[in-house]
């Protein structure tokens, strides 16, 4: 165990308490749904608002790099977080039932505590990972550990939606935040920074940039597929007739290809640079989402759950490389915390628009053979037109890869 990088264990044991959390995901889908009878439509607007606070990433990530707790820059503020995370779950735990505005507050509430928790992991990874050159392993570890987790919280929330009450649930879930507060002990806390107006500095000299707003608009437009979401969820329990068993298993498999595509970065693309992977990457990726055309039952849900679960984590992976290299010193948590919130932005309005339009469409296409699938196409083909567009901003990002880390 001589010379082992405890920040790897770090990471994971944070992913794997983010993710696991993702067990109450279908089982909430299905409360939305059945229980307060919210429309595709409805349910993603919900889904907006309990979600905010990821758009919000970069204040959080002031607060862990220029706010110094009792005890440290970053601990600190990982306990609290997490602390916060378990209550709320625990507070859910305890309703008998549940109500539009008080289920929204807590969940509002438990994902401020994982945004904060996220922040606070990301802004060790980079400091540490930048000095190290490890910025892209360190997050193949991450988002390797995230979507290994889909292998359980997949089936295990398909389960748990057709088993298990909304209480057991939500106790469940409560476990995995203090998980978290114990990674605590693995962070090492760096000697008093910079002055805060270092870090301001440092932030406005990137924000300066071409390359930074390139990143940003690159990011919003490849995360944006409207389809994926609320709108799916609808389309499979509906439309497809799929279980939520079944819907469970399909989490399952995304997540046994994601781990593959994050193990595929780490050991191939990452030393060929991330940038000219994407020159390739963003034509394939753009023209293969238009088989989601296709997805048309069990098995070929299936087949492009797996295709894509492996895709998208590659695609992303090199996006966040590209992110953490560009992140200045001073401010690495809040730099990192921006483009995480365009990625979060992105996904926030991808499935409202998705969730709203889908509602809309099936208006337009009532007369049609299959109003649902209509409605879908449209979507699919709307995502694939914003993963071409990335294509334009190659320049402008890929430009500045190899002095990126200089920054």
């Amino acid at each position: 165990m001589s010379g082992f990088d405890s920040l790897y264990l770090f990471c994971a044991v944070n992913y794997f308490a983010q993710g696991m959390a993702g067990i109450v995901y279908e089982p909430v889908n299905y409360l939305l749904k059945d229980g307060l009878k919210l429309s595709a439509g409805q349910a993603a607007v919900f889904v907006a608002w309990m979600t905010a606070p990821f758009v919000i990433k970069p204040l959080f990530g002031l607060l862990t790099d220029l706010v110094r707790l009792p005890g440290g820059l970053r601990r600190p503020h990982l306990v609290l977080g997490a602390l916060l995370g378990s209550a709320c779950w625990l507070i859910l735990a305890t309703y008998p039932t549940h109500r539009y505005a008080s289920l929204l507050a807590l969940l509002t509430a438990v994902n401020f505590s994982v945004v904060f928790c996220d922040v606070v992991c990301d802004g060790v990874m980079v400091q540490a990972g930048k000095a190290a050159g490890k910025t892209g392993t360190y997050q193949s570890v991450q988002i390797g550990t995230l979507y290994a987790t889909l292998a359980l919280t997949g089936i295990g929330g398909g389960w748990l939606s057709a088993h298990a009450s909304m209480r057991t649930v939500f106790a469940l879930a409560a476990m995995f935040p203090l998980m978290i507060a114990v990674s605590a002990v693995w962070v090492k806390e760096l000697p008093a920074r910079e002055p805060a107006r270092e870090g301001v500095r440092s932030l406005m000299g990137m924000m300066r940039k071409k390359s930074f707003w390139a990143l940003c608009l690159m990011i919003f437009l490849w995360s944006f597929y409207p389809f994926l979401g609320s709108a799916q969820f609808y389309y499979q329990s509906e439309a497809l007739r799929l279980g939520p068993v079944y819907i469970g298993a399909l989490s399952t498999m995304g997540g046994a290809a994601g781990v593959a595509g994050a193990a595929f970065f780490g050991t191939t693309i990452r030393q060929r640079g991330a940038g000219r992977f994407l020159r390739v990457g963003i034509l394939v990726s753009g023209t293969m989402s238009l088989l989601y055309l296709f997805y048309l039952g069990p098995v070929s849900a299936g087949v492009l759950t797996v295709i894509f679960g492996f895709l998208g984590v590659v695609f992303r992976l090199a996006l966040m490389d590209l992110a953490a290299q560009s992140c200045p010193k001073h401010a690495e948590a809040t730099a990192f915390a921006v483009y995480m919130a365009v990625f979060n932005l992105a996904a926030l309005a991808s499935n409202t628009v998705g969730g709203m339009l889908y509602d809309r469409m099936r208006q337009v296409f009532a007369a049609a053979a299959n109003p649902a699938y209509c409605a879908a196409a449209v979507l699919i083909l709307i995502g694939s037109v914003c993963t071409f567009a990335c294509w334009w901003l190659l320049p402008a990002v890929v430009v500045d890869e190899a002095r990126a880390s200089a920054c």
